[in-house]
């Protein structure tokens, strides 16, 4: 039976942690076969993997640092430059408060099956963050690094030495907390009901600096489209990240789902479509934003977009819109409204 959704996250995020342990000498690629999660993916920053096989990877990647705290590290490494157009957004931020408030609403851009809320208490404010598997390793992971990522970028509008008053955990680990930079000074208190860092009230006016011009996209871009948890969205995200990939197969897709391919073949057909039904809907989507720019031939969409030459991407793209590429590229530049119709 195919559940009706499935908590994910992106694979932006478990790159990061696959890059970490590689820069301790430690391959991760056997650590992702065997948490179920195809190697390929890791090209693919947007797609999605389950929340289950994520948490595989979490604690195996721990395993392999010979830490509790990996998420820690990850996460005083990573700068808002590294979340793509999350980070973007992110940089815009007027004040500490509007920051925090767009982390908020953009997290579920980033995983499903956790939440980031603020509440109040006394004369702080309190960031929380709570995870599907509360109080296990895994989930530890990502708590940490999200608070890591949001104390080093407070640090721009409260000082290069700020640290929060406060770091609560939910996780009580085995070994004791290490020393570290980013939360040096902080009081530490492990089995709390919920994992969060405390600010200062008075700390949420601070501006932060204007970013003097919007830096180009790495390389683990994402987009800033929340992420479903319903399973026919995720097949679709699925298959649109994966667009253009050598060798994208359905396996794949069903593998990062958790699933046979034989089960997402029967949910799909369940559902009046199949496979190669949406991989072609995606690819003349894909391809019709293509079109829009003069400069890109046809050849080269073509390749992007998958196809093994251009001939079958034109024969492939007439059936679906009843003309072909370069007449379709030709109707966009003489009718505005001609691409609105497709």
């Amino acid at each position: 039976m195919i559940p009706r959704s499935v908590p994910v996250v992106r694979v932006a995020s478990l790159l990061r942690f696959a890059r970490y342990i590689e820069s301790l000498g430690a391959p991760y690629e056997h650590l992702l076969a065997a948490s179920g999660i195809p190697v390929e993916l890791l090209d693919h920053p947007s797609a999605a993997v389950s929340l289950e096989s994520a948490f595989k990877f979490g604690e195996k990647a721990c395993k392999a640092a010979d830490t509790e705290h990996l998420g820690l590290y990850v996460g005083m490494q990573t700068s808002l430059e590294d979340l793509g157009p999350v980070g973007e957004k992110l940089k815009r931020s007027t004040t500490v408060h509007d920051y925090l408030c767009q982390g908020i609403a953009l997290y579920n851009t980033l995983v499903t099956g956790a939440c980031l809320w603020l509440s109040d208490q006394d004369d702080e404010i309190r960031l929380n963050v709570a995870t599907t598997g509360e109080g296990s390793l895994a989930p530890y992971q990502s708590q940490l690094e999200t608070l890591a990522i949001t104390v080093m970028a407070l640090r721009q509008a409260l000082g290069r030495d700020w640290s929060p008053h406060t770091l609560g955990l939910t996780y009580q680990s085995r070994e004791g907390f290490p020393e570290n930079s980013c939360f040096e000074g902080a009081r530490i208190l492990q089995g709390a009901q919920t994992s969060y860092i405390a600010i200062p009230r008075g700390a949420l006016a601070a501006p932060f600096p204007r970013a003097s011009r919007q830096s180009e996209p790495g390389a683990d871009t994402i987009d800033t489209h929340t992420l479903s948890s319903d399973f026919s969205g995720l097949v679709q995200l699925q298959v649109d990240a994966l667009l253009g990939a050598k060798g994208l197969h359905i396996d794949t897709v069903a593998e990062s789902l958790m699933m046979s391919r034989r089960s997402l073949q029967r949910w799909l057909a369940e559902h009046g479509t199949s496979y190669s039904e949406l991989l072609a809907e995606a690819r003349i989507h894909k391809a019709i934003n293509h079109l829009q720019c003069a400069d890109e031939s046809i050849t080269d969409i073509a390749f992007a977009l998958g196809y093994a030459n251009a001939s079958n991407f034109t024969r492939a793209f007439k059936v679906r819109t009843g003309v072909s590429p370069q007449k379709f590229r030709r109707h966009l530049t003489s009718d505005l409204s001609f691409s609105e119709r497709y």
